[in-house]
C-alpha cells in the first residue's frame, strides 16, 4: 500500500532550512547522494557568516530544492519503514 502523497513540507524557520542544507552537504561528503556537476557548483558556492551561520545570499534555487528534496525523502523513507512493520509478510 502505498501512503497518499504529501506536498514537499518547506522550512519554517531559519534553523530548519540551514540543518536541511548540512544534512545534504554532509550526505553529499559520505558519498551518500550523487548529483551532476552544476548541483556540486551549486552546493560549493554556499558560504558561511562571520558568526558560522549560513549566509542566505549564497543560496540559490537549486541549493534550496535539493536540500528539501534530501528532507522530504529521509521522510518518506521513515513512513514506508513504518509500514512494512505494521504490514505482515505474505506467503507466497
Amino acid at each position: 500500500m502505498i501512503p497518499k502523497i504529501q506536498p514537499m513540507e518547506t522550512p519554517v524557520t531559519r534553523a530548519e532550512f540551514e540543518l536541511r542544507l548540512h544534512h545534504l552537504v554532509e550526505n553529499l561528503k559520505n558519498g551518500k547522494v550523487h548529483y551532476p556537476s552544476d548541483i556540486v557548483e551549486s552546493l560549493l558556492r554556499l558560504r558561511l557568516l562571520p558568526n558560522g551561520r549560513l549566509d542566505f545570499l549564497s543560496v540559490d534555487e537549486t541549493a534550496r530544492l535539493q536540500a528539501n528534496t534530501v528532507h522530504t525523502f529521509i521522510n518518506m523513507r521513515e513512513i514506508f519503514e513504518d509500514l512494512e512493520q505494521k504490514i505482515p509478510p505474505s506467503d507466497g
